[in-house]
């Protein structure tokens, strides 16, 4: 599957800005779990999205497999379904727990609710945000975090693009997050810009 050309427009904008060069040796991400727009492919709001029982089971995969990693903080997006998801990883990890509300998820605007398929991440929403702005909050977001080492960032598919495009890891349909899959970053002078993704089970 190529690459979409959106991905690139976010690849140039964080490059733009400096790109990203975190002082951590490696940590972990964790995209939220399935919920009720998720399922019918709708595009989520912000606020009020929380997880389906799906969802719920999901996190708690997650986090049989995550309590047999090193990390030793949480920072999580606090939307309600991804501080949902943290909190039940939490309660079987037991580390300290941060909000993170740079790493949000995009604001859609006029667009959320709308089907999600096919959607087109270079447009710009009334009363959303840009590609553009949607990509730099971000990238703030993860700067914020990875000068802690060995974190679970708890986020959103979205964060885990500009994560992708700020990495020089291309984005498709197979290496997209999926709900509740744990990921080790590592840095590996053989990977893009010297880190790689591995997906954890």
């Amino acid at each position: 599957m190529s690459k979409p050309k959106w991905h690139d427009e976010m690849r140039v904008i964080v490059e733009g800005a400096g790109g990203l060069s975190p002082k951590a040796s490696e940590f972990w991400f964790l995209r939220h779990g399935e919920t009720e727009h998720n399922k019918q492919r709708i595009v989520q709001t912000q606020h009020g999205v929380t997880l389906n029982d799906t969802g719920r089971s999901q996190a708690r995969d997650a986090a049989a497999v995550l309590a047999g990693e090193s990390f030793v903080e949480i920072y999580a997006s606090d939307l309600e379904r991804t501080w949902e998801t943290a909190t039940i990883v939490n309660d079987v990890c037991q580390k300290p727990i941060h909000k993170a509300s740079q790493l949000w998820e995009r604001n859609w605007g006029d667009m959320a609710g709308q089907s999600n398929v096919d959607l087109n991440w270079s447009s710009n929403p009334d009363n959303g945000e840009t590609l553009s702005e949607f990509t730099l909050r971000t990238l703030g977001g993860f700067r914020d975090v990875l000068v802690n080492d060995k974190v679970l960032i708890v986020a959103h598919g979205g964060n885990y693009a500009v994560l992708l495009a700020a990495f020089g890891m291309t984005f498709t349909g197979s290496s997209a997050v999926k709900n509740a899959e744990p990921i080790k970053l590592v840095r590996d002078p053989d990977g893009p810009r010297g880190w790689a993704a591995v997906r954890l089970t």
